[in-house]
């Protein structure tokens, strides 16, 4: 499928396409259905623009598991080996990921080894050379097991054909949406993947949180947001209303993805269980068969004061045309934002079936804007912009953007300056649109220096 460049494509740009094209093989249509951006200063690209309508596939996170190697590196190996048999039961291959997302865990000395992940997918996609998707890594404070150092996801945009995900039939999973082709066993909590036939439209929802259960309990106690299962059954049940609002059900949920922050009530710990258990009771049941690829990955906090301990996101796959939706908005027409008028961000965006749809990489201040959270948050924002703008679309395509900050030593962060550089971009007279959002706190970032690193997914016609 040809993918179409904006008639605005500046000098620029072509510059850049032509590195791309020597650097990295990018093609603009035929196999594979993706064109990416950058150059040969990174092991990754840029951003990885997909051709419109493409069928697209997002693996749960995975991790190396029992007995796994004790090292960054070894860890992250034997996890992109995994992921890889589960894009061969998909009938993918690496070479279709178009986005890398990984959490990195501290080790024994409390310090994140980025530099062994470097080498780990230095070995692993050199072999595919010389594709290079898009990525994100962050540090997380812990992952599943007190061992696991490495949690990785896939995005995937395989080229259509017509037997794309007929190997999603033979395992004869239970199938609430016509669109999705999950992967994975009847067995598991969820799925390892979940394929979207080509042509679908969707719906990302904003990272939400938990409702007030006592209003009148002070923040910091217990009974203000109620304990782990609580605070999740309160999530998922919004959301659960949300999707409505748009004619959706959990039944059509791609992914979901979930930041647990630590019981600071009773020991720190991450409640995992009650979290599960909780889910439980929305997904892999009677009711609702369906199951999601998911991850969970940990915060170190919400910040003082209060209990929160949950926020989720989730992705959504319309089983037709989205027939609740009325899109007419005139500056981006492929989208459509809900939620209030006075919030800065939007409560979910829903997308006409066959966009393009733009991945980018995380994002970091430049190296000359090492001040403040809004500096840095500033300069990030303006790279971002400049990606989107090398792919020929603009901020008003953004559908969902995620940021994370390095937070201090209490657990807080500058909210006031981030909000002031995100509305310096969005939700302003001169770009009134608003992107569905999850700010979140991280352990650490690739560079010491950052506070702050930013990642999009732009969607346009």
């Amino acid at each position: 499928m040809q993918l179409q460049l904006s008639s605005a494509t500046t000098l620029r740009h072509i510059a850049t396409t032509a590195v791309v094209l020597l650097l990295t093989g990018s093609v603009f249509g035929g196999t594979p259905p993706f064109k990416t951006y950058g150059d040969d200063k990174t092991a990754y690209s840029t951003g990885v623009l997909v051709a419109a309508g493409e069928p697209l596939y997002f693996s749960s996170g995975s991790t190396a598991g029992k007995d796994a190697p004790t090292t960054v590196k070894g860890q992250a190996l034997v996890t992109l080996g995994k992921l890889k048999e589960k894009l061969t039961a998909a009938g993918l291959t690496p070479g279709d990921v178009v986005f890398v997302r990984a959490y990195l865990a501290p080790g024994a000395d409390g310090k994140v080894d980025f530099a062994g992940w470097n080498e780990a997918w230095t070995e692993f996609f050199a072999s595919i050379a010389p594709h290079k998707p898009a990525r994100t890594t962050v540090g997380v404070p812990r992952l599943g097991r007190p061992e696991t150092l490495v949690e990785i996801e896939f995005v995937c945009a395989p080229a259509a054909a017509p037997d794309l995900f007929t190997s999603s039939e033979k395992l004869a999973l239970p199938v609430t949406n016509p669109n999705l082709k999950p992967y994975g066993t009847k067995e598991g909590r969820i799925y390892d993947g979940m394929g979207i036939k080509p042509g679908a439209a969707y719906y990302w929802t904003a990272g939400t949180t938990p409702p007030v259960i006592k209003p009148d309990a002070p923040k910091d106690s217990p009974e203000y947001y109620g304990d782990m299962k609580t605070q999740a059954t309160g999530i998922l049940t919004r959301l659960k209303e949300n999707l409505a609002s748009v004619g959706l059900t959990f039944g059509d949920v791609v992914f979901l993805r979930a930041f647990v922050a630590p019981d600071v009530l009773h020991g720190g710990k991450f409640d995992m269980d009650n979290w599960n258990a909780a889910y439980s009771e929305f997904f892999n049941t009677a009711a609702n068969p369906h199951k999601p690829a998911r991850t969970t990955v940990t915060t170190p906090s919400y910040g003082p004061p209060g209990t929160m301990m949950l926020e989720i996101e989730v992705l959504a796959a319309f089983p037709g045309e989205p027939a609740l939706v009325k899109f007419d908005n005139a500056a981006s027409p492929g989208l459509k934002a809900f939620g209030g008028a006075t919030a800065p961000i939007s409560s979910g965006v829903a997308s006409k079936s066959g966009n393009r749809f733009f991945f980018s990489a995380g994002a970091g201040p430049d190296t000359t804007a090492e001040g403040d959270l809004k500096t840095q948050a500033l300069s990030a924002l303006e790279k971002i912009k400049a990606r989107l703008a090398d792919a020929g679309l603009a901020m008003k395509d953004v559908t969902f953007l995620r940021a994370y900050v390095v937070p201090d030593a209490d657990g807080s962060f500058d909210r006031k300056g981030w909000g002031e550089a995100y509305t310096t971009y969005f939700n302003n007279p001169g770009q009134t649109h608003k992107p569905a959002r999850t700010t979140i706190a991280v352990h650490s970032l690739p560079r010491p220096n950052w506070k702050i690193e930013i990642d999009v997914i732009a969607v346009a016609p």
